[in-house]
């Protein structure tokens, strides 16, 4: 670094005025993901009015002491006077104290994203400090924030009494940013330093998230990572939606005032991957300031399996409006129970639906087409009458979207459809639906009697794969080889080996990140190898945390204990941050619940708490087989049909000898 200036340039002085219930929840407990922090130095580039933001991560290095992450850019910089008066005052509004929401800087016209004046201390969600660097009419100044002399200077036995910090100056003088070519005069850069992370980030990664966080990258403001410019291709959403519906809205409050609202929404080729975080998010001023989410969605024509396809961005500026006050404090979601957020919510589910049908249509259409592809298409439905081939084409469609055809091959499904269509029991049964009175409950019992035979057919490929599924989740606990990432992913592709009832389930990053940083496993675990995992899925307007042992573990009292922990918070967090989720319940899994927490767990229960043993996992899904097989046996003595009797008989024992 260079050294101190002549005596000529008075060194300066700073002060921070703040309380630790501010550092704690606005610094440490707000900004717990790593896009997330550098998102908010993003934002103070764009206000300063900067057109050039460069973000260096490496991702070569070892996770040590010497680590660090920087953020520059080419904006405005910042003054001795407007770091003391401006960067430094927690919780100054820029939009109250110009008066402006759009002012002018450097020529250009921007809309302000800073609000709350809190966006400054989002490095100590990661690191432990934050040096700052900024130059501006040839003078500049270095100065250093530090979390644990501040936690000293403040008073945490009352947090909510202000102290006074004094940042350590570590450079000041003249000159111009060592960044930047030699026409640069002004400018800022910060450094995160002792980073609180086990793992590198990827630049992939970083990037994805990046531009997903803002839609105002373009020529006029230009931010790389580690060199490579961040496109707006880059969020590798829209590109990859087989459907998009475009949007130039508005809504409607409840005293009549509208509020535009523009963007798209989109249906994927295939199911979203958990990374990609399936849903559709909000910006406001060209920033993300609602996650992606289905807001409680769940009802589109094909279940939440439809949703799993959506993805989208929508563009709500007035919700970042003061006046309207509708930003969570960590400007990651919405106020949902105040309007116009609540309008705003209704109107994402109506489209999300929409979307989500259309998608549905489109993937029928393609399930069709693969099915005709089959020799058993080929060979038994292609030859038949057109308006009896149309009406089978659009049973194959509804009851095939998530199924797959082998090209050239026999597909089982199709070969009892044609055999159905043949007995007339299939066409004749969609021709009468078009015409039957419901109000005659003889006719209809009679029609659905004559359908049960490919009813049943369906119920039978359902029972099947949960056979095979249990047979794959009986080696994966047997093979002692398991681990959290494929314990993970198997329970969030078949959530109903943990609950019966969930046939698709969200599986929530945020919350996760939430409860993990709130409550390491080192924190919790007296051997902290114990976690494999801890996952948050959604279901309806149902939370649920899940934390996964290894399966030779006990679930003991403090498990339990931790669980409620865990549980609490996130109804707390939920009830103060989100109005999406209604409820929360835990569980904890692993190989079986102690003798000392077996009481405990049944009082728990009655809490929404469980403790599952992966032994009980298990009997849950042979029990829902047995249910599916139970009815599909139902079915098969009611028809009489001998096919259906002879696959129970079949399915029976394989069952038996699984």
């Amino acid at each position: 670094m260079s050294s101190p200036e002549p005596p000529q340039i008075e060194p300066p002085d700073f002060t921070m005025t703040l309380d630790m219930n501010i550092l704690q929840h606005l610094g440490l407990k707000m900004y717990t993901s790593l896009p997330a922090v550098i998102s908010e130095y993003v934002a103070n580039a764009w206000d300063a009015g900067a057109t050039e933001v460069d973000i260096n991560i490496p991702t070569e290095e070892s996770m040590t002491d010497d680590y660090e992450i920087t953020v520059t850019d080419n904006g405005v910089g910042m003054s001795y006077d407007e770091v003391e008066e401006k960067f430094l005052v927690v919780g100054r509004n820029r939009r109250q104290d110009e008066d402006a929401d759009i002012v002018e800087i450097r020529g250009m016209e921007r809309p302000v994203m800073g609000r709350k004046g809190i966006g400054k201390l989002a490095g100590f969600g990661v690191a432990g400090k934050v040096v700052t660097k900024t130059y501006k009419d040839g003078k500049f100044v270095e100065f250093e924030l530090d979390y644990e002399e501040m936690k000293e200077e403040g008073d945490e036995e009352n947090p909510a009494d202000t102290s006074s910090y004094d940042p350590d100056i570590v450079d000041w003088g003249t000159g111009s940013p060592e960044w930047g070519g030699d026409e640069l005069t002004h400018g800022t850069r910060v450094t995160l330093t002792e980073l609180e992370r086990e793992r590198k980030p990827t630049l992939r990664y970083i990037k994805e998230r990046i531009a997903r966080r803002f839609s105002v990258i373009d020529e006029d403001f230009v931010v790389r990572v580690n060199g490579e410019t961040v496109e707006a291709t880059d969020r590798g959403l829209k590109r990859d939606c087989v459907y998009v519906e475009e949007y130039d809205d508005t809504i409607e409050d409840s005293e009549g005032n509208e509020y535009e609202v523009n963007g798209w929404i989109g249906v994927t080729d295939g199911p979203v991957s958990d990374e990609d975080q399936k849903g559709v998010a909000v910006m406001a001023r060209g920033k993300l300031v609602q996650e992606p989410s289905f807001y409680g969605e769940s009802t589109a024509s094909g279940g939440q399996f439809g949703l799993a396809y959506i993805v989208g961005e929508i563009h709500a500026d007035f919700v970042d409006r003061d006046d309207l006050d509708l930003i969570s404090t960590d400007r990651s979601s919405l106020a949902w129970g105040k309007e116009p957020a609540t309008q705003l919510r209704d109107w994402l589910q109506d489209e999300l639906v929409s979307v989500a049908d259309e998608g549905s249509k489109i993937r029928q259409e393609e399930s069709v087409e693969e099915a005709k592809e089959t020799e058993s298409y080929d060979e038994r439905i292609e030859n038949l009458p057109d308006d009896k081939k149309e009406e089978i084409d659009e049973f194959i469609g509804k009851a095939s979207e998530h199924r797959n055809f082998e090209s050239g091959e026999k597909d089982e499904f199709i070969e009892r459809v044609a055999e159905g269509a043949e007995k007339e029991v299939f066409t004749d049964f969609l021709v009468d639906m078009k015409e039957v009175d419901v109000a005659n409950t003889d006719a209809v019992f009679d029609l659905f009697d004559r359908w049960e035979v490919l009813d049943a057919l369906e119920l039978m490929q359902v029972a099947r794969g949960r056979l095979e599924t249990i047979s794959t989740f009986r080696k994966l606990i047997e093979s002692g080889n398991q681990h959290g990432t494929q314990v993970h992913e198997f329970i969030s592709e078949n959530p109903w080996v943990l609950e019966p009832r969930w046939d698709y389930v969200d599986d929530e990053v945020n919350y996760r990140e939430e409860v993990t940083d709130q409550y390491p496993a080192e924190h919790v675990h007296d051997n902290p190898d114990d976690r494999l995992k801890i996952l948050c899925l959604g279901y309806g307007e149902n939370l649920n945390i899940v934390e996964i042992l290894k399966p030779d573990d006990e679930i003991t009292r403090q498990n339990l204990e931790s669980l409620e922990m865990y549980v609490d918070y996130l109804r707390e967090y939920v009830r103060e941050e989100d109005d999406i989720y209604r409820s929360v319940s835990g569980y904890v899994i692993a190989g079986s619940v102690s003798s000392d927490a077996s009481r405990k767990a049944q009082r728990l229960q009655r809490d929404d708490i469980y403790g599952r043993s992966y032994e009980r996992m298990q009997e849950i899904a042979e029990s829902t087989f047995d249910q599916f097989l139970s009815v599909f046996k139902e079915k098969a003595e009611k028809t009489g049909d001998p096919r259906l009797l002879n696959r129970v008989e079949t399915l029976e024992q394989e069952a038996a000898g699984d």
